[in-house]
């Protein structure tokens, strides 16, 4: 069994569990009692895992990282459209203000990666993300590397199709940075 396997099986038996109530002997999920929606939640958080496995799982599609610094909500296409308010979500949803939300489809829609802290750090989430929310009141920039110059978006900036910067990999908020420095 490889380590999305058994990820998966962690992952499908916490949402089988969600479904069904507690288990009364642990016993392996039946993947086929899960919706499709489910199922490509359970997959993705497995990935995810695979990927960064110090994620915390909160029911039914959440991970978090550090602490909540980083929390990844997966809303994969077979779940239908978002159930969040699309780009007001970063304020809502149980994400407090102060955050920036990206997102892995256009126009605010699918999984959400919220990033909490300021300072540098590289991105848990790797996938890429299509749609930004600055919902600060200091600069964001998105990076290639920790030392690139990256991408700035001033506080309170949003964009619903970005380019050229989707597969950005570091993320640096600036709380001493009100407005995006000139080059």
């Amino acid at each position: 069994m490889t380590t999305s396997q058994i990820a998966l099986g962690t992952v499908c038996g916490a949402l089988s569990c969600l479904l069904t109530g507690p288990p009364t002997a642990p016993v392996p999920p039946a993947v086929e009692r899960l919706t499709p929606c489910q199922a490509d939640v359970a997959r993705a958080v497995a990935e995810q895992l695979a990927r960064a496995p110090r994620g915390r799982f909160t029911p039914p599609d959440t991970l978090s990282y550090d602490g909540g610094a980083e929390v990844i909500t997966f809303r994969p296409p077979s779940c239908g459209p978002a159930r969040r308010g699309a780009e007001d979500d970063c304020d809502e949803d149980g994400v407090p203000g102060n955050a920036v939300c990206l997102y892995d489809r256009r126009a605010f829609e699918g999984s959400r990666q919220a990033i909490k802290v300021p300072g540098p750090r590289r991105l848990s989430g790797t996938g890429l993300f299509m749609s930004l929310r600055n919902d600060r009141p200091f600069v964001f920039l998105v990076k290639r590397s920790r030392d690139d110059g990256g991408t700035c978006f001033p506080g309170g900036a949003r964009s619903g199709n970005l380019r050229g910067v989707a597969d950005q990999r570091w993320v640096n908020a600036h709380p001493s940075l009100r407005a995006c420095p000139s080059l």
